[in-house]
């Protein structure tokens, strides 16, 4: 997968605004792990293809992990994005699930390749020691749908949140993968989860106040 980069000319990148700047070295990054592959991302890679000094990089980014993990914060902004698109003014909760996983493999289908790699090469450094952090917007959204939906206790409705986004994440990266077509992914994802998360929260055991040790 390519990714194009328009191209910039040294006197014309050092005028970008700083936003649009730094916007532009994040696509270069992006560009270069696609093109070349993770390990090859350096701050002389990028600024030699922004056609910058490496010094205006670092006015960016600390370093070349700095800015991968930024641009997996930009990524992530997009799926939250999405998720959100996809569900606003839908009442049944059910049916915000199934559109929101479905907007979630439809994000792998356009992006997906530059987000694995990205997960991948970064697990076990930075982003490990942040996860938290970083999927937090996700796990809150949905567990408060789950504590509406289901009046469980929060810390059952966040748990359950967080086995939902992996097992979503798993059906993603079959499909990735090629072991499954996209629509039998779509399927077996969405009865998965909602099967999982009716048989746990409907039961009184786990009703707000009632949560077990």
């Amino acid at each position: 997968m390519t990714l194009t980069v328009a191209p910039f000319d040294k006197v014309r990148a050092r005028r970008l605004p700083a936003e649009q700047r730094r916007e532009h070295l994040l696509d270069v990054g992006a560009a270069i792990i696609l093109d070349s592959g993770f390990e090859t991302l350096t701050m002389e890679s990028v600024a030699e293809r922004a056609g910058v000094s490496k010094g205006l990089g670092y006015a960016y980014f600390e370093n070349a992990e700095e800015l991968a993990l930024a641009l997996y914060d930009r990524e992530m902004a997009e799926f939250y994005r999405r998720i959100l698109e996809a569900t606003a003014g839908v009442e049944s909760f059910d049916e915000r699930l199934r559109r929101a996983l479905r907007a979630h493999l439809d994000l792998v289908a356009e992006r997906g390749v530059l987000f694995v790699i990205l997960q991948t090469k970064l697990s076990g450094r930075k982003l490990k020691r942040t996860v938290r952090q970083r999927l937090g917007p996700f796990i809150d959204f949905w567990s408060r749908q789950m504590e509406e939906e289901f009046a469980v206790d929060p810390a059952v409705a966040e748990s359950v949140a967080s086995a939902m986004l992996s097992a979503a994440d798993i059906f993603a990266r079959s499909w990735h993968a090629k072991r499954l077509p996209k629509r039998e992914v779509d399927g077996l994802c969405t009865e998965f989860v909602l099967a999982g998360i009716h048989a746990a929260l409907k039961s009184s055991r786990y009703r707000r106040g009632l949560a077990a040790d």
